[in-house]
C-alpha cells in the first residue's frame, strides 16, 4: 500500500509540479484554494485526521512580496496562521510537516558571503516576516518539522502544470520576441531549477527538524545570471542586447539573498550551483529548446 502524501498550493508553480513527480510512488492527496482553506483551523484538522498522510509538503503561499505589502491580513492569514493550523494538525496525525519557506528572509542582509540560517538578519519586508514567524510556530509545535528556504525557481512552460515568469521563460521570450529584458545589477542570489527542488523533497523527508537553505548556491547578480544562460541559450551567439542591465533597483544597497546550503550538505543533500543548474536544465531539455529557438 502506498504512503500518502499531502501536497497544499498543488495548483502552483511548485505544487503541482511536487504532486506530478510523485504520484506514481505515493498516494497524492492534491489540494488548492478550492479544496482546503488552510486558514480554517477545524476544517484543517479534520482534513488530516480523515486522510492521515505520511507526509504534508505545504506550498501553500501569498508568495508575491508587492501583494503581502498592500494586505498584510491576507499574509498573515495564509503564511502565517494557515501554516500554523497544519502544523497543529500535524501534531496530531504524526505527520512529518515540510514548509516551502523562503530566501526572501534574507532580504535585509548586509553581510558580504552567503546568508546561513543561523544569521540574524533584519526582517524588512511583510512577506518575511511572515515566513519567519511561521518557521518559529512550526518547530516549537513540531520539533522534527522541517523548514526549506527556497530560492527563485524556474523552469520550462509543462503541459497541465502551473507556469510562471520566471528566468528561463522571460529570457526564452526575449529571444523568441527580440524583445529585451532588463535584470537588476544589485541583486545577488542564488536562481534554481524547480525540478532539483522536486526530487530533493523525498530525500528532505529524512532530515533532521530544523531550517534549511534549500536551493542553488550563486553570489552572480541577477543580471550577470541572465547574461550567461542567454549564451547558453543563444549558443554562444553575442545577443547580449537582449538583456539590459537595470541599475535602479536596490541601489540605495546592493540585496544578497544567496545561501550558503553547507547544512543541507553535511546531511547528504546538495544542489547544483545556479550556472551549472541552468546548464543541466538545458542539457536534459535540448529538444524543447530547439524547438522553441527554431
Amino acid at each position: 500500500m502506498k504512503k500518502r502524501m499531502m501536497v497544499t498550493g498543488a495548483d502552483g508553480f511548485l505544487g503541482s509540479r511536487i504532486a506530478a513527480y510523485y504520484e506514481k510512488k505515493y498516494e497524492v492527496i492534491r489540494t488548492g484554494r478550492s479544496d482546503l482553506d488552510i486558514t480554517d483551523e477545524y476544517a484543517v484538522a479534520e482534513f488530516l485526521k480523515e486522510k492521515n498522510p505520511a507526509a504534508v509538503i505545504n506550498c501553500a503561499a501569498i508568495s508575491d512580496v508587492g501583494t503581502c505589502e498592500k494586505n498584510p491580513e491576507l499574509s498573515e492569514a495564509v503564511n502565517l496562521h494557515g501554516t500554523v493550523n497544519l502544523a497543529k494538525a500535524c501534531k496530531e496525525s504524526g505527520s512529518r510537516l515540510l514548509f516551502m519557506s523562503s530566501d526572501q528572509i534574507y532580504a535585509g542582509s548586509k553581510l558580504e558571503r552567503p546568508n546561513l540560517e543561523t544569521d540574524h538578519i533584519p526582517l524588512i519586508n511583510v512577506y518575511s516576516r511572515h515566513k519567519k514567524q511561521a518557521e518559529e510556530k512550526i518547530l516549537e509545535l513540531l520539533p522534527h518539522g522541517i523548514c526549506l528556504r527556497l530560492s527563485w525557481m524556474y523552469d520550462f512552460p509543462v503541459r497541465g502544470l502551473k507556469s510562471s515568469n520566471n528566468l528561463l521563460v522571460r529570457l526564452l521570450k526575449a529571444m523568441l520576441q527580440n524583445q529585451a529584458v532588463s535584470l537588476p545589477v544589485h541583486d545577488y542570489r542564488g536562481i534554481t531549477w524547480v525540478q532539483d527542488v522536486v526530487k530533493n523533497i523525498e530525500p528532505a523527508m529524512e532530515l533532521p527538524g530544523g531550517v534549511y537553505n534549500f536551493g542553488s548556491e550563486g553570489t552572480c547578480s541577477s543580471y550577470e545570471t541572465g547574461i550567461r544562460v542567454l549564451g547558453m541559450l543563444a549558443h554562444n551567439e553575442d545577443r547580449r542586447e537582449l538583456v539590459l542591465p537595470n541599475d535602479d533597483g536596490f541601489a540605495g544597497g546592493a540585496r544578497n539573498l544567496s545561501m550558503d546550503i553547507g547544512k543541507l550538505r553535511s546531511h547528504g543533500l546538495d544542489f547544483p550551483e545556479t550556472v551549472s543548474g541552468f546548464e543541466k536544465c538545458l542539457k536534459n531539455s535540448p529538444e524543447y529548446v530547439m524547438t522553441l529557438l527554431r
